[in-house]
């Protein structure tokens, strides 16, 4: 990074700015910090804050090398809070923003001759404009193509006002509408906890490489941040060493090559060949991360296979490592991108060790079934919640090529480390240390209407990443009102006006005007995010993720006879009645016949280019689900089984281990699920109804595949400490109202 540009990010870091009117009031936060170089320290909150609590007291300084220095903080006291219509002196701006679309609202004397800058996390400006309160409307400052990435919104007003914004943007076209506030400033945002990354340390020295990181203050004294700064990195092979334990990073000089497999024996599925790809020079690990190295940045003890490829780790597991070993080292460490991979692998595989081997390896991007072509690609929806790319030899034609898809929470895959040795990341890649696991605070009471999905006018849940069936475009109102644009009767694309429902947190039920009423059973990922099925096929239904996203204003549809979410769930029937689900009574426990599959039948996925191929079994007297590879059957769930008003599917082992699923049987005989174990929570599986001893199922996976399964195995393999809690179920059941829930 030049001196240009660290000077760049030192001045956008300068700025600390207050909002008074915290409804709980401040604690102090004291945050000691210690830099290898001297170096610019600052520890800002994220703008998501100041528009949820009014914007918490941060701090920059300078701090002299190797010397412990104090940051003082003021950060709220109360996690929930709402701040309606400040007045405009308490608040010199505020932003809302989805993807893509930012909307400033400016305090007119601070900020009425504005401006507005975008920048990289490396101090490159990428866009500028200017915006004056002069003006009638709205400003629109708009680029068509702006890379998935992490940036920094620099706006700056008179007599010295201004402020930085860390902001997430997921590519395409970036929109940013200024308005210009009059009297007050209406805010409309409530919270219920404060996110955890909702501050930012950041240290920048002359130099050195800038680091970065999210971080999440507490009452009294923090623990100790120490920060390395590393200098650019030469050209050539190097050798890092972390808390005693050495690791090789081999310097592979930037080309261009056709990704895929062009094999003339054969080549695994979901590998055709992409030409012209380009990847600028990078560094690779020499060898996939080991156990050592993985106990040396996260804690504790290697007992066993010190040296080999660690893979007791998830898609966010790898992230945290990556975020702690580039905090240690000063240096942009990260999951190597699927081009790099194969790259690597076809020019340089005699410096490499293990590569296109044994080993699974994450890759960054989420699953799709086409390679992305044109420079440095890191494939699609990279750092959305997903199934996940990964590569390995699947003993197929040529192993270079292989990639296979993976649970983002499944574990197994080994890590191999990369380094940009000509930028901080690759375009549009989100950095390891901006990238978290999706949580949820809790479930509300279970009420036949589930506040989570309330959008109003000016939002919608809409379907998310590459894996979907059917299309989701929903909008919700408090007060039962309900708008889904899909398929009508006519099969025809159209708004469809109704009401709306939900059973026990686990079905979303829409009732039209006209028509059938449609379920969907849904797991939340967090407050924005969740995982759907159905049993309403392409036309009328969705198998998939959603996200909730801001969308163009549209007026509340006029709904005559608004019924309560009770009287809704009362006329669809015993489906939809309220159960208590903690302690699921014996009466509403039954056996949904659908499922049953005879004895010479059972459900099977047949996943075509994948290692993995799923059998399901399902008895009165024992339901069995294994994945199979090879000559290999792991058990996932087998044991007495019961569902819940057609939605829920529990499994339970006579050794008391319990799996839970939510469930959905189409028209066609296609039976869906979607898991809430931890080791893939919120995906789905299909399974059609096949013949014991067919030919799909020889083809797929031998003999390992045809055949009942065998009754009265030991449990899920992931029923043992060493998963710990992974291999748990992760639903909880939504509390009864008061008066209980029947």
């Amino acid at each position: 990074m030049s001196i240009r540009q660290n000077t760049m990010k030192a001045l956008l870091f300068a700025v600390v700015f207050t909002i008074g009117g915290f409804s709980q009031g401040v604690d102090t936060a004291y945050v000691p910090v210690r830099v290898n170089v001297n170096a610019a320290v600052s520890i800002l909150p994220d703008f998501d804050v100041c528009l949820s609590i009014g914007c918490p007291r941060g701090e920059q300084t300078n701090v002299m090398a190797n010397t412990e220095t104090t940051l003082t903080l003021l950060i709220p006291r109360s996690t929930s809070v709402s701040y309606i219509a400040q007045r405009q002196a308490d608040v010199p701006a505020a932003v809302r923003h989805s993807r893509g679309k930012f909307l400033l609202e400016l305090n007119r004397q601070q900020f009425g001759n504005a401006e507005v800058s975008l920048f990289s996390v490396s101090g490159k400006r990428i866009m500028q404009s200017k915006a004056s309160a002069s003006k009638s409307g709205e400003i629109n400052i708009s680029r068509p193509n702006i890379a998935q990435g992490v940036y920094l919104l620099s706006v700056k007003g008179v007599n010295g006002s201004s402020f930085t914004n860390k902001l997430t943007h997921r590519g395409g076209a970036l929109n940013i509408n200024v308005a210009f506030g009059g009297e007050d400033v209406s805010m409309r945002k409530q919270v219920n906890s404060v996110p955890s990354d909702a501050w930012t340390i950041t240290a920048v020295a002359t130099g050195y490489n800038t680091v970065s990181y999210s971080f999440t203050p507490v009452k009294g004294t923090n623990p100790v941040q120490n920060i390395t700064l590393s200098q650019p990195l030469a050209a050539k092979n190097f050798t890092e060493t972390v808390n005693n334990v050495s690791f090789d990073m081999i310097y592979v000089p930037g080309g261009t090559f056709t990704i895929g497999c062009e094999s003339s024996s054969g080549c695994p599925a979901n590998t055709s060949p992409v030409s012209g790809v380009t990847v600028s020079s990078y560094f690779i690990g020499k060898a996939e991360v080991t156990t050592n190295l993985w106990h040396a940045v996260m804690g504790g003890s290697a007992s066993w296979g010190g040296s080999n490829a660690y893979t007791n780790m998830t898609w966010y597991d790898a992230m945290e490592f990556a975020c702690k070993l580039s905090r240690m080292t000063g240096r942009n460490y990260r999951m190597v991108t699927e081009a790099e991979w194969e790259y690597a692998a076809k020019n340089h595989l005699s410096s490499l060790e293990g590569i296109g081997n044994s080993n699974e390896e994450w890759a960054y991007n989420t699953w799709n079934a086409s390679h992305s072509g044109g420079i440095d690609p890191i494939g699609p929806g990279g750092a959305i919640h997903n199934q996940k790319t990964r590569r390995d030899a699947q003993g197929v034609g040529d192993n270079i090529t292989g990639r296979l898809i993976r649970s983002i929470e499944g574990i197994g895959p080994a890590l191999r480390l990369v380094i940009s040795a000509e930028m901080d990341f690759p375009p549009g890649m989100v950095p390891a240390c901006d990238i978290h696991a999706p949580t949820l605070d809790g479930e509300p009471v279970n009420s036949y209407r589930d506040p989570r999905w309330v959008t109003g006018s000016d939002a919608r849940w809409t379907s998310s990443g590459d894996i979907a069936i059917g299309s989701f475009d929903l909008r919700i109102w408090e007060d039962g009102a309900a708008r889904l644009r899909g398929y009508n009767d006519r099969f025809q694309i159209a708004d469809i006006d109704g009401q709306w429902f939900t059973s026990n947190n686990i079905a979303l039920v829409f009732v039209p005007n006209s028509g059938s009423v449609r379920k969907y059973a849904y797991i939340f990922l967090d407050e924005t995010q969740g995982s759907l099925i159905s049993d309403g096929g392409f036309v009328n239904g969705y198998i998939g993720r959603i996200v909730k996203e801001a969308a163009s204003n549209v007026a509340k549809p006029t709904i005559s006879n608004l019924k309560s979410g009770a009287e809704l769930a009362a006329a669809a029937g015993n489906d939809y009645k309220m159960v208590d689900m903690v302690n699921i009574p014996q009466s509403v426990r039954q056996q949904d016949s659908r499922l049953l599959d005879g004895a010479n039948q059972g459900w099977f996925q047949h996943n075509q280019g994948s290692a993995h191929h799923y059998r399901k079994d399902v008895d009165v007297d024992e339901f069995r689900f294994t994945v199979n590879q090879g000559s290999s059957r792991t058990m996932l769930a087998n044991g007495n089984w019961f569902t819940v008003n057609n939605t829920f599917l529990r499994v339970t082992h006579s050794d008391g281990y319990t799996v839970d699923y939510l469930y959905a049987v189409t028209s066609d005989g296609t039976f869906y699920h979607n898991s809430f174990m931890g080791y893939e929570r919120g995906d789905f599986r299909m399974f059609t109804k096949t013949d014991n001893n067919s030919s799909t199922l020889n083809n797929a996976c031998g003999s390992i595949c045809t055949g009942e399964i065998p009754k009265g195995q030991a449990s899920s393999i992931y029923n043992n400490s060493y998963f710990e809690e992974i291999g748990q179920s992760t639903f909880v059941p939504a509390p009864c109202p008061t008066g209980g829930c029947q």
